[in-house]
């Protein structure tokens, strides 16, 4: 009953401690403004009683006048001698001057006399008045000048000494600080740099502070601070962002900005618009969420009604692409079968540039794909990495794509020139790039101004899945840097979407893609389920990567690439087929295994032969070619590069598995 009771109560308190507290804030601002007033009532009866006191004394009447002018006299030396500014001391001398010299004439002539009650009433009230008002704005001023003091100590901490500080922009979960930098000393790189610094001593994460150019102002910019991460919890995937329409009429959704606004990306160029189409790369380190990033965009694009996909996975078969194949045109899901799509694809391109421009279309448009059944094509290659190690020529194919209506994306760990082609690396235009392992992998995606506005998702590694930055044209370039976190959308959402927007997407790429693909195309493979091509996939894709062996992955250890190999060394080998036992030949030629000392001589020659060559650093696919003549295992040689690295011969770099030859003649 008690608890009852008291809970009871607990309204009718409430109203109470809002009176208490008013009544407690108006109080305190009365007692700091009461002194004027104080001294005013007080200077009335303290008269009359001189008056009572000394009134007919010739010698206080004196004494008196001598005083007042004494006081005013003394009020102006010592406002002289403080500083006090010209208007401030007017008035303190001219108040002390009308003070002084009333209290004498009602002590000499009588406090209740007409002239002094009327002069003590409306003149005493008004200058106390005054003094309160000047009290007031002082106060403020004093705020003011403490904000200023504390903004231009916090800016020479971060080592922006002479720059100033605007007034902030405070919305929910985010504050926005003009700052005008010390032109001709300071520059945007400084300001970039110093976010770091402003982080630390605001207490938030490095990634919660950026630095916002100003376009047209090359001494101007903005700090932008997210004091909390409003991404910790992932967004369900809203469902399709335009069911049914074209992909020129909207873009594709992928997330969230850390603000709330959408993250959302074009494929397709607009003339009008001044867009061009645009080819992306997806990177961020294993487990950082770019696949469930890119299944979020890939069933928007199947929602659309003039888009045709081809999915290519050389290594992972249907593991990414499974819940979603019903919705692809074309699914390579082998090697073998994603050699038989890129073979193709220079045929197409040639094919539908012809038929676009017989047609008087410079790029693809919506137009032009109802009109000559030629829907836009998005081709997607997940773990590209793999292609390209196997030496496939994707080059050309990315010169020329955009022209004919078809945008790539390659998703992959990380685009080092180990892993990606740069030829193909310079014509992406779009990035989404998740967590990465380090700067240097960072930098193979984002452009520097993006880096220097403060993106580093090298901070998130793959501790915060689908947190990203994307960076494309049709995007604003001031968001470039501001973190977004990839819609959550769950295999089976996924599947039931695709399977209900079937009837709505193109059939097929058209007949021009589909004769100038060839039988290759007519061929394909289509698969209504997961659970069919899980049934279906060649035992190349099934298995694993068969191009890599136990001694290939040791010698590429250091690639976070192949983090997601696994080896099973235990595993029996099997029978070798009647016939097929034909003895190898040895590496060296000798019949036997190279020694240690004989190894080491041909190890130091190739890397002399290097030198000679000025190929001062070299990764794995350089020393490969090399391992026949050293006669031992890749294994091997990587260990020995340990220690030629020990010894000072060999350094590594910021790029994993290259190494770089310190010295310019033969060790």
């Amino acid at each position: 009953m008690m608890a009852r009771r008291d809970q009871a109560e607990q309204p009718e308190l409430a109203p109470a401690r809002v009176r208490n507290g008013l009544f407690t804030f108006l109080s305190d601002k009365a007692i700091q403004h009461s002194a004027p007033f104080a001294v005013w009532l007080a200077e009335w009866p303290v008269a009359a009683a001189a008056h009572w006191q000394w009134g007919g004394s010739a010698v206080a009447s004196a004494f008196l006048t001598l005083s007042a002018v004494g006081i005013t006299g003394t009020t102006w030396w010592a406002g002289v001698e403080h500083g006090l500014k010209r208007q401030r001391l007017a008035m303190a001398v001219g108040t002390a001057a009308a003070a002084s010299s009333w209290f004498a004439g009602a002590a000499i002539g009588g406090a209740t006399t007409e002239w002094a009650v009327n002069s003590w009433l409306m003149g005493g009230f008004t200058i106390s008045l005054a003094w309160a008002v000047k009290r007031s704005l002082r106060t403020t001023e004093n705020t003011q000048a403490s904000g200023s003091s504390a903004e231009k100590s916090l800016l020479e901490k971060i080592g922006l000494a002479r720059a100033q500080a605007r007034q902030p922009k405070v919305e929910p979960n985010k504050v926005t600080v003009p700052i005008e930098l010390d032109r001709g000393a300071q520059t945007h790189d400084d300001a970039a740099k110093a976010a770091k610094g402003l982080a630390g001593v605001v207490g938030v994460p490095e990634s919660a502070v950026r630095w916002e150019k100003d376009p047209e102002d090359a001494g101007r910019g903005q700090y932008v601070i997210v004091p909390e991460d409003m991404l910790k919890e992932p967004t369900p995937w809203p469902g399709p962002s335009c069911p049914g329409g074209s992909i020129a009429d909207a873009p594709i959704p992928v997330g969230i900005y850390e603000d709330g606004p959408t993250c959302a990306i074009w494929f397709n160029g607009d003339e009008d618009a001044g867009r061009n189409a645009q080819h992306y790369q997806v990177m961020g380190m294993t487990g950082a969420g770019k696949s469930q990033g890119g299944r979020v965009a890939l069933v928007d694009l199947m929602t659309r009604r003039d888009v045709a996909l081809w999915l290519l996975d050389p290594s992972k078969g249907q593991q990414t692409f499974g819940p979603i194949l019903p919705g692809a045109d074309w699914a390579a899901l082998s090697m073998s079968e994603c050699q038989a799509v890129i073979g193709v694809l220079p045929n197409v391109i040639t094919a539908r540039a012809n038929e676009l421009g017989k047609h008087g279309f410079d790029q693809w448009t919506a137009e032009a794909g109802a009109s000559l059944n030629m829907p836009y094509m998005v081709v997607w290659f997940e773990e590209v990495a793999k292609l390209f190690r196997d030496g496939v020529d994707l080059a050309p194919i990315a010169q020329e794509a955009r022209s004919a209506g078809i945008s790539l994306v390659f998703s992959l760990q990380r685009s080092s020139h180990t892993s990606m082609d740069t030829d193909v690396r310079a014509n992406i235009g779009g990035a989404g790039v998740f967590g990465t392992n380090s700067a240097t992998d960072t930098g193979f995606a984002l452009s520097d101004d993006t880096i220097d506005a403060g993106a580093r998702p090298e901070a998130w590694k793959n501790n915060k899945p689908g947190y990203s930055y994307w960076e494309a044209a049709g995007l604003d370039e001031e968001r470039f840097a501001t973190p977004t976190r990839t819609y959550l959308l769950d295999k089976g959402e996924a599947a039931q979407v695709v399977a209900q927007f079937g009837p709505v997407r193109a059939p097929d790429a058209g007949p021009v893609t589909a004769a100038a693909a060839g039988p290759k195309y007519a061929n394909r493979k289509r698969y209504d389920s997961a659970e069919q091509a899980a049934a279906e996939q060649p035992v190349e894709a099934a298995t694993g990567d068969p191009d890599l062996n136990a001694e290939d992955m040791a010698l590429h250890a250091t690639d976070p690439e192949y983090a997601d190999l696994h080896v099973d060394i235990d595993r029996p080998l099997p029978p070798v087929p009647e016939g097929m036992d034909v003895p190898l030949p040895q590496p060296s030629g000798s019949g036997r295994e190279m020694s240690r000392e004989g190894a080491l001589q041909e190890l130091e020659d190739v890397l002399n032969e290097f030198v000679d060559k000025g190929r001062l650093e070299f990764g794995p696919k350089d020393m490969t070619p090399h391992l026949a003549r050293i006669g031992k295992s890749a294994s091997w040689v990587r260990k020995e590069f340990r220690s030629l690295e020990a010894r000072g011969v060999l350094s590594t770099t910021d790029e994993a598995g290259i190494y770089r030859i310190n010295v310019a003649q033969p060790v």
